[in-house]
């Protein structure tokens, strides 16, 4: 089950915040270990050259040998008598300096026979153990985050999951123990109706039956769409749908409510049939739930001007809808006088997303509400032309 965006807002807050905090531990960590670096490095400088400078001393220059340090003699009017430093420096008025990758170090000397000031010596900085370590402790930091979040998240939605499959198996015990005396009633109603003359209680009968079996089906395609793949077909739209009216007409007069319905002829579509019957029903039982008493339910389909789209609109004229993105949420009710789970514009929602519908709602408070949809024609085939000319 979906968290909410409250909840949602808070996860995202804390995953920020934890970031934050473990992030800490791995800057300083970075930082000391540079700081570490630049020490060892200024140290082996400093031993380099107090041996240099002993060397200076006793005459015996030619032994001075390094093959990681640098360095450079340089005489009391600032000119450089050796240098096989890596990068020519602007000037020496430093103790210790620092231009990446190399570190420098300047030692001033007594008098000496080779008249050397001072010596600056050179060596190269490596911070790969460094930054090494800072991405083990930056995967180790999202490792942690990630078994943190996990946790948090598990727990947050584990009574969700449990009242979710408690409700799933609700759902399939209640439709399967409406399925059989569904279909009795139905039955002998019918048989009824034949033979008897029509009568209101009848009537009535038929319609209570009919907004069961809606409510029925949506709460059957519920339970099952996620588990049964919907196979597609070509669909007359138009037949399809006067037959649908057809269906809902005892409903609607049950309020006295008249369908208006404007159709053209032979427009087809490519979908399910039992997921286009869901969009068609669902949105009809809601302009004929929520529609004013001795008021019209208009319906249009036609094709678009590039003869591209289908277009269907389902209006009424009842107490309008305050907030039309609400009403597609899962057990969501605009109204909760009226009966109902909430189910039917949210399953009408997720077949449009998933078959490319193009959906769209204007509703005005006391004035009523339109349901639009756009569906894709079916393109016509090469066999289809075939079928058609026999």
């Amino acid at each position: 089950m979906k968290l909410q965006s409250s909840e949602k807002k808070l996860a995202y807050f804390y995953t920020l915040l934890l970031m934050i905090l473990f992030s800490i531990p791995v800057y300083f960590a970075l930082n000391l270990a540079v700081n570490n670096e630049l020490i060892i490095k200024e140290m082996a400088l400093k031993n380099f050259s107090n041996e240099v400078e002993k060397s200076l001393y006793s005459g015996q220059l030619g032994l001075v040998r390094s093959v990681k340090v640098n360095f450079a003699f340089v005489n009391k009017d600032g000119e450089i008598q050796l240098n096989n430093l890596s990068k020519d420096l602007d000037n020496f008025n430093f103790r210790v300096y620092e231009e990446y990758p190399y570190l420098y170090y300047r030692k001033d000397v007594n008098k000496n026979i080779y008249d050397v000031s001072f010596i600056v010596s050179e060596v190269e900085l490596n911070y790969s153990k460094a930054i090494l370590l800072a991405i083990l402790l930056f995967i180790v930091v999202l490792m942690n985050i990630y078994i943190l979040n996990k946790s948090i998240i598990r727990s947050a939605t584990r009574p969700y999951e449990i009242l979710q499959k408690y409700t799933n198996v609700l759902f399939n015990d209640t439709m399967h123990e409406l399925k059989t005396p569904l279909g009795i009633l139905n039955i002998n109603l019918d048989l009824l109706s034949r033979n008897s003359e029509p009568n209101k209680y009848v009537k009535r009968m038929k319609t209570a039956i009919k907004q069961i079996q809606v409510n029925y089906e949506s709460i059957e395609y519920y339970i099952k769409n996620r588990k049964i793949k919907y196979s597609k077909e070509k669909i007359n739209l138009s037949t399809y749908l006067e037959s649908r009216i057809e269906y809902f007409e005892d409903i609607a007069n049950s309020k006295f409510i008249k369908i208006r319905s404007e159709i053209e002829n032979k427009i087809y579509v490519y979908m399910n049939s039992l997921e286009l019957q869901r969009v068609i029903d669902n949105t009809l039982m809601n302009a004929i739930k929520y529609s004013r008493p001795e008021s019209n339910v208009e319906i249009n389909l036609a094709l678009d001007e590039n003869k591209n789209y289908a277009l269907l609109s389902i209006k009424d004229y009842g107490y309008g809808i305050k907030d039309t993105d609400a009403i597609f949420d899962r057990f969501s009710r605009e109204d909760t006088i009226q009966g109902g789970f909430g189910l039917g514009l949210n399953i009408v929602k997720t077949i449009c997303n998933k078959d490319g519908i193009k959906i769209s709602v204007e509703s005005k408070e006391n004035f009523g509400s339109t349901f639009s949809y756009r569906f894709e024609i079916y393109k016509i085939k090469f066999l289809d032309r075939i079928e058609d000319a026999k």
